[in-house]
């Protein structure tokens, strides 16, 4: 019997986690329209009240800690597991009636990405990777106030804060080809601190916390606009291009959910909570998301993904929805709020299912065929 060869098999896990992400990611999907009133499965049904918890810590938390242990794996192997304990919880979620199972293996997920980002930090200490080392932390007392039986009001903006530290970390090691000076990293670090700070104190006083993190996330939008390298990549072509009309837009969005939070302060349900977690979990992450996969994904999956144009069809979906999503929560008009809810879903679909298509299409392998003359001779 022939065995397998030895990347199957160290591939299988990573395909495994994949494909929970996936199902973390639809069954959020489907109970987000179900929340707004959609008459969904029963499944979709029973998630609403872990909806922002499949999203933000089963489908965004697995990848982000697959990523950071695939580039520690080769010199921690053990580093895997970290995704692998997240993802567990992630399909716990989806399938466990006890949410408590859940709430402590994506507790102790974040707890390894922490640990991971302290190696890392050994490794590698600087600005940016202390900022993602910080956006950890706030995922992990996130989860820790949540396993203490805080409602997800409460601990939402510490998720939020984890998944956007982790892309302003990013942008800024990214921006260093830039040669940025010590002074306009401090900066952004100080804006950093700024908003943590607000994020920091949503624990002790909800309104004031949210107001101050809003000021935050105002200026390190500003920072972004003005610094990083996608005002300069915009005017390329090809994949340049897209990546950077995502963070533009993205960043945009940054600014915006800022300016709703210091305007609603602590709102715990209804359009106005939704309409700020949107603008930064939709309009800035998502936006990351779309720009992104083309590079992380070949990274996770050793598969190539090619740029197509037809990537903005999706992008400018997920935005356009968003407004009108956005008109439909700030003008109480519910009929808006659902059909931009819807899609916006259409959108990540799309963005999915182009994707999926264009993983497949890169790596088809195409042999040429010989000339007829050729093979006669």
């Amino acid at each position: 019997m022939k065995r397998p060869p030895m990347f199957a098999l160290r591939s299988l896990p990573r395909a495994l986690m994949m494909f929970v992400v996936a199902l973390a990611l639809l069954g959020g999907l489907g109970s987000g329209l179900a929340r707004l009133g959609f008459q969904m499965d029963a499944l979709s049904q029973s998630w609403i009240l872990v909806h922002g918890p499949l999203m933000i810590g089963g489908f965004m938390g697995t990848l982000i800690c697959l990523e950071r242990a695939v580039a520690l794996a080769s010199r921690y192997r053990w580093s895997m597991v970290v995704p692998v304990i997240n993802a567990i919880g992630a399909a716990a979620l989806l399938i466990a009636d006890d949410v408590v199972v859940a709430k402590i293996l994506l507790t102790g997920g974040s707890l390894g990405l922490v640990v991971l980002f302290g190696l890392m930090l050994k490794l590698h200490p600087s600005r940016d990777m202390r900022i993602m080392a910080a956006g950890a932390l706030c995922w992990l007392v996130g989860n820790l106030l949540w396993l203490g039986g805080q409602p997800v009001y409460q601990v939402v903006h510490l998720w939020t804060a984890f998944l956007i530290l982790t892309i302003i970390g990013e942008r800024l090691e990214l921006s260093r080809v830039r040669r940025l000076s010590q002074r306009k990293e401090k900066a952004l670090e100080l804006l950093t601190a700024i908003y943590l700070s607000g994020v920091v104190f949503t624990i002790f006083h909800l309104d004031m916390g949210i107001r101050w993190l809003g000021v935050g996330a105002v200026l390190m939008a500003i920072w972004l606009f003005r610094y990083d390298i996608a005002r300069r990549t915009v005017l390329q072509a090809g994949l340049p291009r897209y990546i950077a009309s995502c963070l533009l837009a993205g960043y945009a969005w940054l600014a915006f959910g800022g300016i709703l939070a210091i305007w609603k302060g602590a709102v715990i349900a209804g359009p106005d909570y939704a309409v700020v977690l949107h603008a930064f979990l939709l309009g800035f992450v998502f936006s990351m998301i779309f720009g992104h996969a083309p590079i992380i994904l070949p990274a996770l999956t050793n598969l190539k993904l090619n740029y197509t144009p037809v990537f903005y069809g999706h992008l400018l979906l997920l935005h356009g929805a968003l407004i009108y999503r956005t008109y439909g929560n700030l003008a109480m008009n519910h009929v808006a709020r659902q059909q931009g809810a819807l899609l916006n879903v259409i959108s990540i679909l799309l963005f999915v299912s182009v994707t999926i298509f264009m993983i497949v299409k890169s790596n088809c392998v195409h042999v040429p065929q010989a000339p007829h003359d050729f093979v006669a001779r």
